[in-house]
């Protein structure tokens, strides 16, 4: 009886039921993918997806995660179709940036086909988040896992039967972009609705305000996330150059999986607990003993699921996907520390947002940062570039991952303990 009259349980219950489902299809075909596509084209396709993450983050200035914060509808209107028109004027000027740089180079067909379905697979992302951002303000979290099942059954279906034709990398890409696309209909359905009841509150004097009271998305959260993305993106470039896109495509391989139970679980409880404590602060409550428990929940499910990666990484990927794949499992065997503290710190990330505390993660971000790009870019010429010193090289990045990320939790429940919500009127 207490668990159906919790609204906090049963809203992730909702979303995690949609996030399963969506993650169930890859992890049942992904055996298959993964005997039909190489490490080097699943290498391909880290890059595009880290690539996507990067622009559609810069596309819309981080003020989509300031939606569900208004206590007026009309007001987070204003800020979804200023995001909105943020990305596409960025997204237009990504556009003429590429094509400036092909026209400066030699044709090259492959290169402008892999930039195009980057920039178009941005678009439909931008309009993901912010849709998904929009449902949860709404608490739409129905809407949200059929979203994210609709994602999963098109662009795993479609890598599949584009993998039979033998398409390679090209699958990949086209069967992502185009489950893009039919996940994000229905909110770009939902907008011209939403635009439709708040056009009357268009007002440029109030969308400056707003623009005002929320700029620490654009100063503070974008930098940081662009850090975070870049990142990713740079440490791709640096592993393919160092050593080999068949190394980076076993380590993205690896990477992607052991982050399933963030986009299963801990998404899921993120988006909601988002929506908790922001309803919480405006309110003047303290989130502090909720972000404790939470915390020590995802401690809990968090040990047993990472201890079995540790200790039996490499058989299992070697059952699971192929023997091509057994580098790839030694590789999770490493990053498991890493990821499993990941695992926590990114449910409950959004908690320097509502306490305004960006500033000081912004740093501990760089600090994460410098470290990943010691470890790939500095480490590699000082060590050689030998799989055997990829190896060492990649326990040196889990363990001080691991350990910087541990200090942002705790950081982030200290914050948590001593902040003070102000007092509504």
């Amino acid at each position: 009886m207490k668990l159906a009259k919790n609204d906090f349980l049963k809203s992730v219950m909702i979303l995690m039921t949609g996030t399963v489902m969506a993650q169930a299809i890859g992890y049942l075909i992904s055996p298959i993918l993964t005997r039909i596509y190489t490490p080097e084209q699943m290498g391909d396709l880290g890059v595009y997806m880290r690539a996507i993450s990067f622009l559609s983050a810069l596309a819309s200035a981080r003020y989509e995660l300031s939606l569900p914060l208004p206590k007026s509808d009309s007001h987070s209107y204003l800020l979804y179709r200023l995001s909105l028109r943020i990305a596409l004027y960025t997204l237009a000027g990504s556009v003429l940036v590429s094509l400036i740089y092909l026209i400066t180079k030699s044709f090259d067909l492959n290169e402008v086909l892999f930039i195009s379905i980057t920039l178009i697979s941005s678009f439909f992302l931008v309009f993901i988040n912010l849709g998904t951002n929009w449902a949860i303000r709404k608490k739409q979290f129905r809407k949200i896992s059929n979203s994210r099942v609709i994602n999963s059954l098109t662009s795993n279906g479609l890598r599949w039967v584009f993998g039979l034709f033998s398409w390679g990398s090209w699958g990949l890409l086209l069967g992502t972009l185009i489950g893009y696309i039919a996940s994000s209909l229905t909110f770009m359905k939902e907008y011209f609705s939403i635009d439709k009841t708040h056009r009357i509150s268009r007002s440029r004097k109030k969308t400056f305000a707003l623009v005002s009271e929320y700029r620490q998305f654009p100063m503070v959260s974008l930098p940081h996330v662009l850090i975070d993305l870049g990142r990713d993106l740079l440490v791709a470039t640096l592993i393919i150059y160092f050593f080999s896109k068949d190394i980076f495509g076993s380590y993205s391989h690896s990477y992607t999986i052991l982050r399933l139970p963030i986009m299963v679980i801990g998404t899921s409880i993120g988006q909601v607990f988002f929506n908790r404590c922001s309803e919480m602060v405006n309110r003047g409550e303290s989130i502090y003993q909720l972000l404790r428990r939470t915390t020590l929940l995802l401690l809990a499910v968090s040990i047993p699921a990472f201890s079995v990666i540790y200790f039996f990484g490499e058989p299992l990927f070697g059952f699971v996907f192929g023997d091509n794949w057994l580098t790839s499992g030694y590789y999770s065997e490493i990053m498991s520390f890493w990821l499993m503290t990941n695992f926590i710190a990114s449910t409950v990330s959004s908690i320097p947002i509502i306490l305004n505390r960006q500033k000081e993660f912004f740093i501990l971000g760089l600090i994460t940062t410098s470290l990943q790009l010691v470890s790939f870019g500095i480490l590699p010429m000082t060590l050689g570039n030998s799989p055997q010193n990829f190896e060492t090289i990649l326990w040196f990045a889990s363990i001080s991952q691991g350990i910087i990320l541990i200090i942002t939790i705790f950081f982030i429940l200290h914050y948590a303990r001593i902040f003070k919500a102000p007092l509504t009127t």
